[in-house]
């Protein structure tokens, strides 16, 4: 088991940090990306990888207010962006940890309105930021 990409969790809650390790110890995942800069969550907008209007919304900009992201795109390793069985069982090992370390976390595979199946974000009264 391999957490890959554990670089990108630089700049993350603690409690991502934490959970993300944990999942590593569990099962192979790659970690897409963690902190962004309002203008790749802009980006993100505007190539419809975010269902966002206002990248100040987005829990992965890091900015005044927000010192650390709150969100991950994590992926099952070896990635491959059309396997979603993959990505739903990355999500079913995410979410026990989680539940073991008491973080209170949300999955963008979850959503009904727009699936992010790679996204984690933790529920904000939970956090340390």
């Amino acid at each position: 088991m391999s957490l890959y990409g554990a670089s990108r969790l630089s700049g993350c809650d603690p409690q991502l940090v934490q959970l993300f390790t944990r999942v590593g110890e569990r099962r192979s995942v790659q970690v897409i990306q963690g902190p962004r800069t309002v203008q790749q969550e802009v980006d993100a907008i505007t190539t419809h990888h975010s269902a966002l209007k206002n990248p100040m919304d987005s829990l992965h900009v890091i900015g005044p207010g927000r010192p650390l992201s709150l969100a991950v795109d994590a992926a099952p390793w070896p990635v491959d962006w059309k396997d979603i069985p993959g990505f739903v069982n990355l999500a079913v090992v995410v979410k026990s940890c989680a539940l073991e370390l008491g973080i209170a976390l949300e999955w963008g595979g979850d959503w009904q309105s727009f699936k992010d199946y790679s996204h984690y974000q933790l529920l904000q009264e939970t956090t340390n930021a």
